[in-house]
């Protein structure tokens, strides 16, 4: 349902739809033979757009149809070929198939729900708000929200006006608009979207550069931007970093990680990440360790990613007291 159609009319046409295809092509044909032409083609339109709907709303669409329901709670959406039955059998052969053309005819703005909403949005900023409302206007209620939010302050309280303003639009003024909408942000919708990490980005190009300017650059971004330059020392060693350390350099580390920490860090590791950890403890410590794992039964992810980081923070703290040098595979010397 979109913001266009939340209006009793259009909740009594989505009942009538529901109605229809509880009633069979051939009852629901029936039917639509006592309806106008016009009021044919809105309830095909609707049967054609309506998605699964519950045994609740098909309860209260047609009450005289539980007891046949029985126990379904699930009504499999019909789609346009339920659809196209029913304008064929309802209008005969030649107005059916007329009328069915018309269900391929996409939907006004539909290419909007395809398009990256964050880019969209930056495009349609630059539109005129009454262009924008309408077509928020005219796609699902989930879309138009999405790209709502991420406008600017004052457009959107300019488009929301316009959206709850509007009243009856001329077939012809919608195309037009429609069309000059979609060739102005054309670029953004064909364009691909490639999203990345910037402190993933950036750790990677410091882990070339060497240990001191890699150093003296986090510490230059930590004045600028604190969050920014702690997310890229997360991203530039990581727990699987920190799982293909050499012998001696892991040694260093278990021997001062809280073996809590580092039983929950291992408990859904598979296992020759845990058998290279294994390798570097005493038979003794080993046990107790896999004693420890073995009693973490259903563990969450959340505790994992704790534990983990605890792992990562220890094994920086021993690198920043000098006890330990950390590499990653493919680092520069």
């Amino acid at each position: 349902m979109t913001l266009a159609t939340l209006s009793p009319v259009e909740n009594s046409r989505r009942k009538a739809a529901i109605a229809l295809v509880a009633l069979g092509p051939e009852r629901a044909a029936a039917v639509m033979r006592t309806l106008s032409e016009s009021e044919i083609k809105l309830l095909a339109a609707e049967v054609a757009t309506l998605g699964p709907v519950s045994s609740d709303e098909v309860r209260s669409a047609v009450n005289e149809l539980v007891r046949s329901l029985g126990s379904t709670t699930l009504l499999p959406a019909p789609g346009k070929r339920f659809a196209k039955d029913l304008l064929l059998r309802a209008l005969g052969e030649e107005k059916g198939a007329l009328a069915a053309a018309e269900l391929d005819v996409p939907a006004p703005f539909a290419w909007l729900a395809d398009a990256d909403p964050e880019r969209t949005a930056e495009a349609l900023a630059a539109e005129p708000p009454a262009a924008v409302a309408l077509a928020l206007a005219h796609v699902d209620s989930r879309v138009a929200a999405a790209l709502l939010v991420r406008l600017p302050d004052d457009v959107r309280l300019k488009v929301a006006t316009r959206i709850a303003s509007l009243g009856a639009v001329h077939p012809d003024t919608l195309r037009h608009v429609e069309a000059g909408l979609k060739q102005r942000v054309a670029d953004v919708l064909v364009s691909e979207v490639r999203r990345v990490s910037g402190p993933a980005l950036l750790a990677d190009v410091l882990a070339k550069a060497g240990k001191e300017t890699s150093r003296e650059l986090l510490q230059a971004v930590a004045q600028l931007d604190p969050e920014l330059a702690e997310a890229t020392r997360d991203a530039m060693f990581t727990f699987d970093d920190v799982c293909a350390l050499e012998p001696r350099a892991m040694q260093v580390l278990l021997r001062s990680v809280d073996s809590k920490h580092l039983a929950t860090s291992l408990a859904t590791s598979p296992d020759p990440v845990r058998d290279r950890v294994l390798a570097n403890l005493s038979e003794r410590a080993r046990e107790t360790l896999m004693d420890e794992i073995e009693m973490l039964t259903g563990v969450r992810s959340k505790a994992v990613e704790e534990a983990r980081a605890a792992v990562v923070a220890s094994a920086r703290r021993l690198e920043e007291e000098g006890a330990l040098v950390l590499t990653r595979p493919g680092d520069d010397d």
